[in-house]
């Protein structure tokens, strides 16, 4: 009875095992090709204008004034700021996604976690013509973009930084804002 049983436990493990070993396998290949995360990025458009000029026929301390106010209006963190060169430089806020900055495209494969993005842009405004009738104005915006998510297969953060540049937007709104 003892054999019998033996054998009758043997034909059962034999049978057991090739299932177990299919499951193991198809689970460390599906592993495999899933593999971990990936981020793969498409640089913004560089052709996109740096800076905007736009002559005023104001004078300089009426569009001075008025670019203070620009930055005060829009909540714009004033960083530096000198009346003798005309120049004013300010932070953007961080935000999702702004429709003032071209930051490229990030695509990904094998994401389990919600993404997150930010941009963060800088704002420089160059016044000038101080003794002049009109009033020359030039406006630089620069970003820069972080894209992470939490890679739970390698356990750890994957992310990507890079630079942003103006789609032209902000300029246009300041120029309105100036010469109004």
């Amino acid at each position: 009875m003892d054999k019998n049983k033996n054998a009758q436990a043997w034909r059962w493990r034999r049978g057991l095992f090739p299932i177990v070993l299919a499951f193991i396998v198809t689970f460390l290949l599906g592993l495999a090709l899933t593999g971990c995360t990936k981020l793969e990025v498409t640089p913004p458009d560089y052709s996109l204008r740096l800076s905007e000029n736009k002559q005023l026929q104001k004078p300089f301390d009426r569009v001075w004034a008025r670019a203070i106010g620009w930055f005060d209006a829009n909540e714009l963190a004033i960083e530096r700021i000198d009346e003798s060169t005309g120049y004013i430089e300010g932070k953007l806020a961080e935000t999702k996604e702004s429709p003032f900055m071209d930051c490229g495209t990030v695509a990904t494969r094998n994401i389990v976690s919600q993404p997150n993005f930010t941009q963060s842009g800088l704002v420089r405004m160059q016044v000038s013509g101080r003794d002049a009738p009109s009033t020359s104005v030039t406006v630089y915006m620069t970003g820069t973009y972080r894209f992470s998510v939490f890679d739970r297969y390698a356990g750890r953060e994957v992310y990507r930084s890079g630079p942003c540049v103006s789609t032209g937007e902000l300029e246009k709104r300041i120029f309105a804002f100036l010469d109004s």
